[in-house]
């Protein structure tokens, strides 16, 4: 059986339609989509299903310094246990894997955690296909001649997702216990949206006549 992997269920839908030429049925499996064609299964993730984060050992914001978390191990844990459940089910019963994923830095990485949960139960060929956009012309070539999977591109996705971990749980934390602000009333700080709201902050001055 060929497995093959997309980013998100519609993705997975229209694939399954243009390689089946419209003859495939559909499955569930733990709640999931799993498309089927002859001796071809396709299936759609969620975006990430699995998420970075530290170990339980991290979890108490006054016994571990801020600082601490900068040079803290990162563990990967499941987000969305039904789909890794069905993907991983699926795997098992494959003879080779298709990554399919979005042709992005942000798809590359999402491949990746599928062909790693898929190389954790079984040591299928796996293959990496790339198309712009979803055309029958661009997913049959795509198909016809597969690539491998980009582990550089999805590296630099993979750092940019650790720092965002490490930047904002630490600076969050160094700010809520230096003002006290604990619970459900903690500052929250990240590498995304403290410059943002900086902007934000700026502009309101601006329009105030305070710039």
């Amino acid at each position: 059986m060929e497995l093959i992997v997309t980013e998100k269920d519609n993705a997975a839908r229209r694939i399954a339609e243009i390689l089946s030429d419209g003859g495939a049925g559909v499955d569930r499996r733990n709640g999931v989509n799993v498309y089927r064609w002859g001796d071809t299964r396709c299936v759609g993730l969620s975006g990430h299903v699995v998420g970075v984060d530290f170990p339980p050992e991290y979890n108490d914001w006054r016994d571990v310094r801020p600082v601490e978390l900068t040079e803290a191990e990162v563990v990967k844990n499941a987000t969305k246990e039904n789909i890794v459940a069905t993907l991983q089910s699926l795997a098992r019963e494959a003879d080779r894997a298709s990554i399919a994923t979005d042709y992005d830095r942000e798809g590359e990485l999402i491949g990746k955690e599928a062909y790693e949960l898929v190389d954790e139960v079984t040591d299928v060929p796996i293959e990496r296909v790339r198309f712009s956009s979803i055309t029958d012309r661009e997913v049959r070539d795509a198909f016809a001649e597969p690539d491998e999977l980009d582990f550089d591109l999805a590296a630099a996705g993979e750092a940019r997702q650790v720092i965002d971990l490490m930047w904002g749980a630490a600076l969050t934390r160094f700010l809520s216990l230096s003002a006290g602000q604990l619970g459900d009333d903690f500052i929250s700080v990240g590498r995304v949206q403290s410059p943002t709201l900086r902007l934000i902050v700026e502009r309101v001055d601006r329009r105030r006549g305070r710039l």
